[in-house]
Protein backbone atom coordinates (compact mmCIF):
# COMPACT_ATOMS: atom_id res chain seq x y z
CA UNK A 1 0.00 0.00 0.00
CA UNK A 2 1.61 3.18 -1.11
CA UNK A 3 -0.08 6.54 0.59
CA UNK A 4 -3.45 5.52 0.93
CA UNK A 5 -6.25 8.10 2.20
CA UNK A 6 -9.19 7.90 3.06
CA UNK A 7 -12.38 9.78 4.16
CA UNK A 8 -15.94 8.50 3.86
CA UNK A 9 -18.52 10.89 2.07
CA UNK A 10 -19.65 13.60 4.34
CA UNK A 11 -17.60 13.02 7.11
CA UNK A 12 -15.56 15.91 8.65
CA UNK A 13 -12.50 13.45 9.58
CA UNK A 14 -10.25 11.78 7.26
CA UNK A 15 -9.52 8.19 8.61
CA UNK A 16 -5.99 7.94 7.50
CA UNK A 17 -3.47 9.79 5.42
CA UNK A 18 -0.41 8.94 3.17
CA UNK A 19 -0.53 5.58 4.98
CA UNK A 20 1.94 2.87 3.58
CA UNK A 21 2.06 -0.90 4.58
CA UNK A 22 4.13 -3.26 3.34
CA UNK A 23 2.81 -7.20 3.56
CA UNK A 24 5.12 -10.13 3.05
CA UNK A 25 4.14 -13.84 2.07
CA UNK A 26 4.00 -16.00 4.65
CA UNK A 27 3.93 -12.56 7.07
CA UNK A 28 1.30 -12.49 10.63
CA UNK A 29 0.18 -9.06 10.58
CA UNK A 30 -1.82 -7.87 13.75
CA UNK A 31 -3.77 -4.70 13.78
CA UNK A 32 -5.07 -2.69 16.87
CA UNK A 33 -6.36 0.23 17.57
CA UNK A 34 -9.26 2.12 19.05
CA UNK A 35 -12.86 1.52 17.91
CA UNK A 36 -13.80 3.87 15.03
CA UNK A 37 -10.04 4.60 13.88
CA UNK A 38 -10.85 2.84 10.63
CA UNK A 39 -9.20 -0.82 11.23
CA UNK A 40 -11.98 -2.35 9.38
CA UNK A 41 -11.98 0.44 6.57
CA UNK A 42 -8.52 -0.23 5.92
CA UNK A 43 -9.36 -3.89 5.84
CA UNK A 44 -11.55 -3.49 3.01
CA UNK A 45 -9.68 -1.47 0.72
CA UNK A 46 -6.83 -3.50 1.10
CA UNK A 47 -9.60 -6.32 -0.09
CA UNK A 48 -10.84 -4.03 -3.17
CA UNK A 49 -14.00 -3.58 -1.37
CA UNK A 50 -13.76 0.26 -0.96
CA UNK A 51 -11.72 2.72 -3.10
CA UNK A 52 -9.32 4.91 -1.39
CA UNK A 53 -9.40 8.57 -1.93
CA UNK A 54 -5.70 8.38 -3.16
CA UNK A 55 -2.68 6.17 -2.93
CA UNK A 56 -2.55 2.78 -5.04
CA UNK A 57 -1.98 -0.82 -4.06
CA UNK A 58 0.33 -3.23 -5.47
CA UNK A 59 0.42 -7.19 -5.57
CA UNK A 60 3.97 -8.76 -6.73
CA UNK A 61 4.13 -4.92 -8.38
CA UNK A 62 0.95 -5.44 -10.63
CA UNK A 63 -1.71 -1.97 -9.64
CA UNK A 64 -4.82 -3.97 -7.99
CA UNK A 65 -6.98 -0.89 -7.14
CA UNK A 66 -7.74 0.84 -10.64
CA UNK A 67 -10.65 0.53 -13.35
CA UNK A 68 -8.75 -0.28 -15.73
CA UNK A 69 -6.89 -3.35 -14.15
CA UNK A 70 -10.42 -4.96 -12.40
CA UNK A 71 -8.78 -8.47 -14.17
CA UNK A 72 -5.77 -8.08 -11.47
CA UNK A 73 -8.20 -7.22 -8.86
CA UNK A 74 -10.38 -10.51 -9.29
CA UNK A 75 -7.40 -12.88 -9.00
CA UNK A 76 -6.54 -10.46 -5.31
CA UNK A 77 -9.81 -11.63 -4.24
CA UNK A 78 -9.78 -14.94 -5.56
CA UNK A 79 -6.45 -15.69 -3.01
CA UNK A 80 -8.24 -14.24 -0.05
CA UNK A 81 -10.21 -15.88 2.65
CA UNK A 82 -12.14 -12.99 4.82
CA UNK A 83 -14.30 -13.15 8.25
CA UNK A 84 -16.06 -9.80 8.88
CA UNK A 85 -17.41 -9.25 11.67
CA UNK A 86 -21.16 -9.44 10.42
CA UNK A 87 -21.11 -12.96 9.48
CA UNK A 88 -24.63 -13.86 7.38
CA UNK A 89 -25.66 -17.58 7.53
CA UNK A 90 -28.36 -19.24 5.51
CA UNK A 91 -30.88 -21.56 6.55
CA UNK A 92 -29.35 -24.97 5.28
CA UNK A 93 -26.64 -27.40 6.69
CA UNK A 94 -23.67 -26.91 8.23
CA UNK A 95 -21.82 -28.18 5.36
CA UNK A 96 -23.86 -25.57 2.76
CA UNK A 97 -22.61 -22.77 5.12
CA UNK A 98 -19.09 -23.74 5.23
CA UNK A 99 -19.17 -24.39 1.28
CA UNK A 100 -20.89 -20.92 1.01
CA UNK A 101 -21.94 -21.03 -2.42
CA UNK A 102 -20.69 -24.11 -3.69
CA UNK A 103 -23.55 -26.34 -5.68
CA UNK A 104 -24.72 -28.99 -3.13
CA UNK A 105 -23.92 -31.49 -5.16
CA UNK A 106 -20.94 -30.14 -5.66
CA UNK A 107 -19.62 -30.03 -2.14
CA UNK A 108 -16.46 -31.49 -1.15
CA UNK A 109 -17.07 -33.17 1.99
CA UNK A 110 -13.57 -33.70 3.15
CA UNK A 111 -12.43 -29.78 2.67
CA UNK A 112 -15.62 -29.07 4.99
CA UNK A 113 -14.31 -31.76 7.35
CA UNK A 114 -11.22 -30.36 7.53
CA UNK A 115 -11.95 -26.69 7.70
CA UNK A 116 -14.34 -27.91 10.48
CA UNK A 117 -11.57 -29.42 12.59
CA UNK A 118 -9.22 -26.81 11.96
CA UNK A 119 -11.94 -24.36 13.38
CA UNK A 120 -12.50 -26.42 16.01
CA UNK A 121 -16.05 -26.65 15.31
CA UNK A 122 -16.24 -30.45 14.07
CA UNK A 123 -16.96 -32.23 17.41
CA UNK A 124 -19.75 -29.91 17.93
CA UNK A 125 -21.24 -30.83 14.48
CA UNK A 126 -20.45 -34.21 14.83
CA UNK A 127 -23.00 -34.22 17.52
CA UNK A 128 -25.86 -32.73 16.31
CA UNK A 129 -28.95 -34.59 15.25
CA UNK A 130 -27.95 -35.03 11.37
CA UNK A 131 -24.06 -34.23 11.76
CA UNK A 132 -22.95 -31.91 9.02
CA UNK A 133 -26.56 -32.26 7.47
CA UNK A 134 -28.49 -30.01 10.76
CA UNK A 135 -30.13 -26.99 9.66
CA UNK A 136 -28.58 -24.23 11.53
CA UNK A 137 -31.77 -21.82 11.56
CA UNK A 138 -31.89 -18.57 9.56
CA UNK A 139 -29.08 -16.86 10.48
CA UNK A 140 -27.65 -19.35 12.88
CA UNK A 141 -30.48 -18.75 15.38
CA UNK A 142 -29.87 -22.23 16.76
CA UNK A 143 -26.32 -21.47 17.26
CA UNK A 144 -23.93 -19.48 20.03
CA UNK A 145 -22.03 -16.35 18.51
CA UNK A 146 -18.89 -19.00 19.09
CA UNK A 147 -20.39 -21.02 16.97
CA UNK A 148 -21.33 -19.25 14.52
CA UNK A 149 -17.52 -17.23 14.50
CA UNK A 150 -15.95 -20.94 13.99
CA UNK A 151 -18.34 -21.20 10.64
CA UNK A 152 -17.36 -18.73 9.30
CA UNK A 153 -13.27 -19.15 10.13
CA UNK A 154 -14.41 -22.86 8.04
CA UNK A 155 -15.83 -20.82 5.46
CA UNK A 156 -13.04 -19.14 4.75
CA UNK A 157 -10.51 -22.15 5.32
CA UNK A 158 -12.48 -24.14 2.61
CA UNK A 159 -12.09 -22.11 -0.14
CA UNK A 160 -8.35 -22.56 0.20
CA UNK A 161 -7.07 -19.08 0.36
CA UNK A 162 -3.33 -18.15 0.23
CA UNK A 163 -4.59 -14.92 3.13
CA UNK A 164 -6.45 -14.59 6.19
CA UNK A 165 -8.19 -11.76 6.63
CA UNK A 166 -10.19 -12.65 10.21
CA UNK A 167 -11.95 -9.18 11.62
CA UNK A 168 -12.21 -9.75 15.12
CA UNK A 169 -13.31 -13.42 13.87
CA UNK A 170 -12.91 -14.88 17.41
CA UNK A 171 -14.53 -12.39 19.59
CA UNK A 172 -17.05 -14.41 20.64
CA UNK A 173 -14.26 -17.46 21.74
CA UNK A 174 -12.95 -18.54 25.15
CA UNK A 175 -9.01 -17.86 24.94
CA UNK A 176 -8.08 -21.50 24.48
CA UNK A 177 -10.73 -22.23 21.55
CA UNK A 178 -9.26 -18.49 20.38
CA UNK A 179 -5.55 -20.22 20.41
CA UNK A 180 -6.04 -23.75 19.54
CA UNK A 181 -7.60 -22.24 16.19
CA UNK A 182 -4.94 -19.91 15.71
CA UNK A 183 -2.24 -22.45 16.13
CA UNK A 184 -4.71 -25.22 13.69
CA UNK A 185 -4.93 -22.22 11.15
CA UNK A 186 -0.72 -21.60 11.81
CA UNK A 187 0.32 -25.58 11.53
CA UNK A 188 -1.74 -26.29 8.01
CA UNK A 189 -0.27 -27.27 4.82
CA UNK A 190 -1.29 -23.90 3.79
CA UNK A 191 1.32 -21.39 4.40
CA UNK A 192 -1.46 -18.90 5.43
CA UNK A 193 -0.46 -14.89 5.03
CA UNK A 194 -2.69 -13.83 8.08
CA UNK A 195 -4.20 -10.23 8.33
CA UNK A 196 -5.25 -10.34 11.82
CA UNK A 197 -7.64 -7.69 13.25
CA UNK A 198 -8.22 -8.23 17.32
CA UNK A 199 -8.59 -6.26 20.59
CA UNK A 200 -7.23 -9.14 22.51
CA UNK A 201 -3.57 -10.18 23.56
CA UNK A 202 -4.21 -13.78 23.15
CA UNK A 203 -4.80 -13.49 19.64
CA UNK A 204 -2.24 -11.32 18.52
CA UNK A 205 0.51 -12.90 20.18
CA UNK A 206 1.53 -15.29 17.11
CA UNK A 207 1.96 -12.22 15.02
CA UNK A 208 5.47 -11.69 13.24
CA UNK A 209 4.17 -7.28 13.26
CA UNK A 210 1.64 -5.72 15.05
CA UNK A 211 0.74 -2.05 14.03
CA UNK A 212 -1.57 0.37 15.97
CA UNK A 213 -3.49 2.84 13.83
CA UNK A 214 -3.73 5.87 15.54
CA UNK A 215 -3.77 9.41 14.23
CA UNK A 216 -4.35 8.64 10.97
CA UNK A 217 -1.21 6.50 10.58
CA UNK A 218 0.31 3.21 11.55
CA UNK A 219 2.59 2.82 13.96
CA UNK A 220 4.89 -0.17 14.58
CA UNK A 221 3.73 -1.78 18.00
CA UNK A 222 6.29 -4.45 20.27
CA UNK A 223 4.66 -7.17 21.51
CA UNK A 224 5.75 -5.76 25.05
CA UNK A 225 4.24 -2.44 24.59
CA UNK A 226 0.94 -4.09 22.82
CA UNK A 227 -0.85 -4.85 26.71
CA UNK A 228 -0.52 -1.40 27.34
CA UNK A 229 -1.93 0.08 24.26
CA UNK A 230 -4.63 -2.65 24.58
CA UNK A 231 -5.59 -1.89 28.32
CA UNK A 232 -5.50 1.99 26.94
CA UNK A 233 -7.99 1.45 24.33
CA UNK A 234 -10.61 -0.81 25.80
CA UNK A 235 -10.90 1.52 28.75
Amino acid sequence: LKDISFCYPNAKKTLFSNLNLEIKKGEKIGLIGKTGCGKSTLANIILGLLEPNNGVIFLDGKLVNSLKNRRNLIRWQQCIGYVPQKIYLQNKSFAENIAFGINKKEIDFQRVIHAAKLSEINNYIEETKFGYKTIVGERGINLSGGQIQRIAIARAIYRKPQILFLDEATSALDLYTEEKIINNIIKDDIEYTIFLISHRLQALKQCDTIYRLNKQSLQNVSFKELDKFLYSENS
